[in-house]
């Protein structure tokens, strides 16, 4: 067996470790990411939402995010900082989302 891989039991549970918090983090996370995106260029973007197209776009914009985040996820250290980071990234935005529909949807 060579040294490049041959893994002992420690380097394995390290790359393994938190991945079911991560995994939920992502998942949780990544939607309310995509759903304050969605919401963000519904209400930033000229045009009620009823405008062609801009409904389409804005429902398939929650995919990619969602994907992209949950993705992301797994470079967190530890599940406890994937949990806070994306709280707090979902804190603000679904902060930004109600700042826009207060000061841009009358």
């Amino acid at each position: 067996m060579t040294l490049k891989t041959a893994r002992t039991a420690s380097e394995r549970s390290r790359l393994s470790r938190n991945w079911l918090s991560k995994t939920l983090a992502g998942v949780i996370g990544g939607f309310g990411l995509g759903i304050a995106a969605s919401g963000l260029l519904a209400c930033l973007t000229p045009g009620a939402l009823d405008v062609q197209n801009k409904f389409q776009v804005a429902m398939w914009l929650v995919p990619p995010v969602w994907i992209g985040v949950m993705s992301a996820s797994f470079m967190f250290r530890t599940g406890l900082r994937a949990w806070i980071g994306l709280g707090g990234a979902n804190a603000l935005g679904f902060a930004m989302l109600a700042l826009a529909r207060h000061f841009f949807i009358r």
